[in-house]
């Protein structure tokens, strides 16, 4: 993964909600942009090329503080507990701290600069605090939303507005916040005024037909935390929820059934850490709480950056840190000897299970269901003959596999990171018996699970393609 003063102005100039808004209805938060010179802006990919438009705005309101419930929103993630904080509640009620306290945070949009090409699908998602402000699963598939025609907005986390103030202060000095819980009226403000379609809305000329918030590791967890605690409130004016569909990845918690389609992605390395095993549900196509769990066998946490679907120019995020309460983590001490990082293209699963969200969402069509990982007594994950977990969701790398994809390979923190360890070209023989009925294998299993809607051709071939790099054994 990559690694001043306060002016309350704006945060005061707040839209006066009308008596025609139904009780409830989130508020529709005050805009001021697209801001001036986008293409230098702090975190903002360079998508020109692509057929896209990268645009800046503030996004200024009022919302509540809380009691932190998780990493998530809490000032100092040290001092949780992780696997409580995960776990299921038996209530999911907020305590407000503050009420209605002033804030001015930053979303940056991405969309086709072709109306025609939008695809309807609107995407959120939180900047991950310990990425230096950046949206890990935009930078993990940004070349599928962008293929896809797909709009897609970072909302910035108050526990980045400090980087993104250092890295242009004239700019982004007027980005405040009273406490990180602001977060949650930030992401239901945001997504109120993506479907509001009014005058002052970066969406005004796009026709929204459903939107969806999503994250990884951290904020994956924050994707979870807020369908559990804020779905039922972040209704519009009609009495609708603002999001259409959850997708949770790379993170233990729990997720409550809920009205609206929910997908849960599990790696490997979270499976079996902060009660990732007992925070299981089952499937459901209840339309009280549909539901789908993906544990991906073999998946590390922290995903190699040379296995993404990028499209668009990467922005510079060295220069920008983490905030000094957020873990750093120090991939060197997890390199097992005679291995190579863990590759297994995690972000083909994404794809899939966008493609199953959006036909679930727009056209009801059910997506399919996965194993789950199979477990020992003590909850580890059992393994087979080659060293890779047996059950999950298993690409060819596992199911055919040339290689042990391992998530334990050093101090305890390693889980994150994995391996992959490379098998000798006698054990390939012995297995297979040759190269080519090894790649009619490979073809075959990507083959099912385009059939099966795991995979896009796209991405099969992709696997096919890899799998040939073989040599002759």
């Amino acid at each position: 993964m990559h690694k001043v003063l306060l002016k309350l102005s704006i945060a005061l100039n707040v839209v006066v909600v009308s008596c025609a808004i139904a009780e409830g209805a989130v508020p529709i938060p005050h805009v001021e942009g697209p801001l001036a010179d986008a293409k230098n802006g702090a975190l903002v990919w360079q998508v020109e090329r692509e057929g896209y438009i990268a645009e800046e705005y503030f996004i200024s309101g009022r919302a509540d503080t809380y009691a932190p419930v998780g990493m998530a929103d809490a000032a100092n993630i040290f001092g949780r507990d992780n696997n409580k904080d995960a776990a299921r509640r038996e209530s999911y009620n907020r305590v407000v701290l503050k009420a209605q306290q002033p804030y001015v945070t930053r979303i940056i949009v991405y969309k086709p600069k072709n109306v025609a090409q939008f695809s309807g699908n609107v995407v959120a998602e939180v900047a991950h605090p310990n990425d230096a402000g950046s949206g890990i699963v935009w930078s993990m598939i940004s070349g599928y939303f962008m293929s896809h025609g797909d709009i897609y907005v970072i909302i910035q986390h108050p526990a980045t507005f400090d980087n993104v103030r250092k890295y242009d202060p004239s700019k982004y000095g007027t980005l405040s916040a009273v406490d990180n819980t602001q977060i949650w009226g930030m992401i239901a403000q945001t997504g109120a005024l993506i479907k509001s379609n009014g005058a002052s809305s970066p969406l005004r000329d796009y026709p929204v037909k459903a939107l969806f918030l999503t994250g990884y590791s951290h904020t994956g967890a924050l994707t979870a935390n807020f369908a559990d605690y804020h779905h039922k409130t972040a209704i519009l004016p009609d009495g609708r929820p603002i999001f259409d569909g959850y997708i949770p990845m790379a993170s233990s918690t729990y997720v409550r059934p809920l009205p609206v389609p929910v997908i849960r992605i599990m790696t490997q390395s979270d499976f079996n850490t902060w009660n990732g095993l007992k925070n299981r549900r089952e499937d459901s196509d209840s339309p009280d709480s549909p539901f789908r769990i993906y544990e991906v066998a073999g998946a590390a946490h922290m995903y190699d950056e040379s296995i993404v679907i990028q499209r668009g120019a990467e922005p510079p995020i060295r220069e920008l840190l983490p905030p000094g309460n957020f873990p750093q983590f120090d991939d060197k001490q997890c390199t097992k000897a005679g291995s190579g990082t863990n590759d297994l293209p995690l972000g083909y699963v994404m794809v899939g299970a966008f493609e199953n969200m959006y036909a679930w969402v727009r056209t009801g069509s059910k997506p399919p269901h996965a194993p789950r990982l199979q477990t020992n007594l003590d909850g580890s994950p059992k393994t087979d003959s080659s060293g890779n977990a047996l059950g999950g969701l298993r690409l060819p790398e596992i199911a055919v596999p040339a290689a042990t994809y391992g998530v334990d390979s050093g101090p305890s923190i390693c889980f994150l990171y994995g391996y992959r360890a490379a098998f000798s070209m006698d054990r390939m023989k012995t297995l297979y018996g040759s190269r080519a009925h090894y790649l009619k294998e490979v073809t075959a299993k990507a083959k099912w699970l385009v059939e099966q809607h795991w995979l896009r051709t796209q991405e099969a071939d992709a696997i096919v393609e890899e799998a040939t790099r073989m040599p002759e054994f």
